[in-house]
């Protein structure tokens, strides 16, 4: 379970995916565009920390297990606190942790371009009412 954990399977979010035009030239179908993009990333993002914060659990468990098979008997509230020091457990909650910054991020640009789509349309709508106000 330990391989499934690697960085090479966890998979990455690439930031760099920048708007082509630049955000005050975009019309409201390349906002809609971006925004459904930046979405998806962010439900993708979102899974994978709520899969890692399950397995959270499992891999603190296996762990105890390694480590009761060592040693002689040794009390449920010691192999815990053995378990949660383990570096395989940190570097889960370290992943956890970045994953889980990686879904704010893509959340909060997902809302960002849902601002500007609702701001943009209103503007839109006050040129065409000023339009047929001329």
């Amino acid at each position: 379970m330990g391989e499934n954990l690697s960085d090479e399977n966890i998979q990455k979010n690439s930031f760099s995916q920048q708007p082509v035009a630049p955000i005050k030239e975009m019309g409201l179908e390349e906002i809609i565009q971006l925004s459904n993009k930046i979405g998806l990333e962010y439900v993708e993002k979102r899974k994978e920390a709520e899969r890692l914060e399950l397995l959270r659990t499992s891999i603190r468990a296996k762990i105890m297990n390694r480590i009761e098979l060592t040693s002689d008997k040794i009390p449920e509230a010691r192999l815990k606190r053995l378990a949660e020091a383990d570096q395989e457990y940190i570097n889960l909650l370290e992943k956890i942790v970045s994953a889980r910054a990686e879904t704010e991020k893509l959340r909060i640009r997902y809302e960002s371009y849902k601002s500007l789509f609702d701001a943009r349309r209103t503007m839109i709508s006050y040129k065409k009412i000023e339009l047929k106000t001329l």
